[in-house]
């Protein structure tokens, strides 16, 4: 990274980072929506909901996953920003072997524990569906967080083109064996995971082998790379803590996921589920694209953070929230016109289109207010900032969200339901709001 560079072209800047990981974060998010496609149309509604009564345990990797990944890669971009090429590749390999850790233990211990885990999360009817597909995601969750810890990483090196390239690869592969595996040999729910198993084990083989292979063009040039390390104490804590608001944010992820199944099945039932995860991976999609452009912004800003260039960190978050508008914008007009349309691509059931459709029209406002806040906790992250951004992921991922969740299906059913996000997202903007407000000092 150049600094004069960011500063003359500073939307160009954030694009030149922001589209790569965008890209990279919506051909990972294809894969769900593709696995979505081949449960609906092949197996049945039964199978959504049986992938999504799962999902509180897919939010908790991605918890851990992001949040070493986040406060690794932000530290290491400080370090790049410093010159210190010794801590960045030190942090870097600290970061994927903790990492690996991490997503293996988890794995372990949901296995151990795999009949009481279906029993918590509701799996009732769908029980057989959701054993064949979650005995196998235990093999691919932990590929899956160290793929992505191998993205942050590249961005934060100014390489987000050759995450981009690997995802590609691994998105066509995922998407030729859906079809094979479940259209022509009939493998059912579990042909889904089994291909996502094989196109993660790629993208994972192919980052692992261009961070050992690489090479610097010139001595002031700094990669990162794979070195010997000593764990450290202190980057581990400094790690978890600027992590802590995505893994905070994920964890609410996996609580609020719990309480939306555990309500819809008291109210409406399974195809209550069934529609609410038609509608969530839309609000999937976006998230990912909020979160590429955020992890597009953040190796910029902890980059001049790390040159002492306040006033350019906040200029670089101002441009970032203007560009998410505008996509929350063209999503909220879209699927409040062709709600309809969109749920048929999925399934057929003229009950479950019908709630996907009216869920649109109540939905729909939060595609205009959830950017500011994903991209303000990042921002304070990729400041070194943990207690903003965690209080802001706490807010709209817990604290709010799961009082509403409660309140609103209790006094509204289903429409209290799709009211929840939005309403959460609202309230969470004033304390985003606040936080910016007090923040002028960097400005």
């Amino acid at each position: 990274m150049e600094l004069q560079k960011i500063k003359q072209n500073k939307t160009a800047s954030i694009l030149a980072f922001g589209v790569p990981a965008t890209v990279g974060m919506l051909m990972s998010s294809l894969i769900t929506i593709v696995d979505g496609y081949f449960a609906g149309n092949y197996v049945g509604s039964k199978a959504l909901v049986a992938i999504n009564l799962g999902l509180p345990l897919l939010y908790f990797y991605l918890a851990v996953g992001l949040m070493i990944g986040v406060g690794g890669s932000v530290i290491a971009g400080i370090a790049i920003g410093n010159g210190d090429r010794q801590k960045s590749c030190s942090v870097f390999s600290q970061s994927m072997v903790l990492v690996l850790l991490a997503g293996v233990t988890i794995s372990v211990v949901a296995g151990i524990f795999f009949n009481p885990l279906m029993k918590f999360l509701k799996a009732g009817e769908v029980a057989d569906l959701f054993r064949l597909y979650y005995s196998v995601f235990l093999f691919s969750a932990p590929l899956m967080i160290i793929d992505s810890c191998y993205g942050m990483f590249l961005r934060s090196d100014g390489e987000p083109q050759i995450y981009m390239g690997f995802n590609a690869l691994a998105i066509i592969l995922n998407g030729i064996l859906d079809y094979i595996f479940t259209a022509k040999l009939g493998l059912g729910i579990r042909g889904l995971i089994f291909a996502s198993l094989i196109s993660l084990s790629l993208s994972v083989m192919m980052c692992t082998m261009y961070f050992i292979l690489r090479k610097s063009k010139n001595e002031n040039h700094i990669l990162l790379r794979f070195t010997k390390f000593s764990f450290n104490r202190e980057t581990v804590c400094q790690t978890f803590c600027n992590g802590s608001s995505e893994c905070i944010g994920e964890l609410a992820g996996c609580i609020s996921m719990f309480c939306y199944n555990f309500v819809l099945l008291k109210y409406i039932g399974p195809k209550g589920v069934a529609a609410f995860t038609i509608i969530g991976y839309s609000i999937f999609v976006f998230n990912m694209i909020t979160i590429g452009l955020g992890e597009g912004m953040c190796p910029l800003v902890s980059f001049s953070l790390g040159a002492k260039e306040s006033e350019l960190c906040v200029e670089l978050r101002k441009i970032t929230n203007r560009i998410v508008f505008v996509v929350g914008m063209i999503f909220a007009v879209a699927l409040f016109l062709g709600g309809e349309f969109y749920c048929s691509f999925f399934v057929k059931e003229a009950e479950i289109i019908g709630m996907v459709s009216r869920g649109f029209r109540l939905f729909s406002v939060v595609f205009l207010l959830q950017g500011f806040n994903v991209i303000g906790s990042m921002y304070f992250t990729s400041m070194s900032m943990p207690k903003q951004s965690a209080l802001i992921a706490s807010l709209r991922g817990i604290v709010i969200l799961l009082t509403l969740i409660f309140v609103f299906s209790a006094l509204f059913g289903m429409d209290g339901i799709w009211l929840t996000a939005p309403v959460t997202e609202a309230l969470t903007l004033v304390a985003t709001i606040l936080f910016c407000v007090k923040g002028k000092k960097y400005e």
